[in-house]
């Protein structure tokens, strides 16, 4: 058997990898957390070779994108890569080689994808990716993507902007739903620096979906139909309001982007209690 190359995907939605992680700040062995925007962050992955044959130089190349369910080359930019010898049956951290920067405009809030090509790979993927190939981390061992952003909820409602991108040569139509409640495994919240954080027991979630930004008396709705021309992304807005999370405990509010009732890509929230000096104290 020739190389077998994974970066394992989350679980149960291939969005929430905990295969790729950030460490903000200035020290790449850091602790992981939630990126900073205005400042360097690093990248790391954990590629897996689990096939019978070695892959040397294996490199693993790291993108970012808005938050967004389906993404497509083209629409995510290129950050950097990471590089790696892979015996049979190895595994390796590998760390991006050029700082992140994650733009203010959005808060740090975007889509992850990591990339792994290596000589021998059993399904290995064009290299380079052509523009408007879909990422599908569900499709392709290869490629994980991390879309999930911790959030500071407060009662005053705030606006979080998702993208609808459809690719170059179709357009596209899609279902954006919420899915509120549930909890996300241990080693992704490790990866957000909320370890030993548990789900909410009685928080309160106000959430909608709209085309346009809307006022705090306007919640949204919990479904929205998104018609997007071929080649374009359009923006949609989830309006946001959270109460009764106590201190260690956070919420998971997730939005699905559909087609014909099947899951083509989402984006998860994380929603932990807002504070003054905007840091979270770690629960005992």
């Amino acid at each position: 058997m020739p190389a077998h190359l994974i970066i394992e995907d989350g679980q149960p939605w291939w969005w929430d990898s905990a295969a790729i992680w950030v460490v903000p700040g200035n020290d790449p062995n850091g602790a992981p957390g939630a990126p900073v925007a205005g400042s360097n962050n690093y990248l790391w992955a954990r590629v897996h070779n689990t096939g019978n044959s070695s892959s040397n130089g294996v490199r693993v190349d790291f993108y970012w994108a808005d938050p967004s369910g389906q993404i497509a080359v083209g629409v995510a930019t290129r950050i950097g890569s990471a590089f790696a010898d892979l015996a049979p049956g190895a595994s390796q951290d590998v760390l991006c080689l050029v700082p992140w920067f994650p733009v203010i405009v959005n808060g740090g809030h975007e889509c992850l994808l990591a990339v792994a090509h290596g000589p021998g790979d059993v399904n290995a993927l064009p290299d380079p990716l052509p523009t408007g190939f879909a990422f599908q981390p569900q499709h392709h061992a290869q490629i994980a993507q991390r879309n999930v952003t911790v959030v500071q909820a407060a009662r005053r409602a705030q606006l979080l902007a998702i993208s609808v991108a459809a690719l170059p040569r179709q357009d596209k139509r899609v279902v954006l739903q919420l899915e509120q409640g549930g909890e996300l495994p241990e080693p992704v919240l490790a990866t957000l620096g909320l370890e030993k954080w548990r789900p909410a027991r009685a928080a309160k979630i106000e959430a909608g979906l709209s085309r346009t930004p809307y006022c705090d008396d306007q919640q949204g709705e919990q479904k929205l139909d998104v018609a997007v021309p071929r080649g374009r992304a359009v923006p949609v807005y989830l309006n946001l309001r959270a109460s009764e999370l106590a201190n260690g405990e956070y919420a998971l509010l997730r939005v699905l982007e559909t087609i014909d009732g099947k899951v083509i890509g989402g984006v998860s929230y994380v929603l932990v209690d807002a504070v003054e000096d905007g840091k979270q104290e770690t629960p005992s």
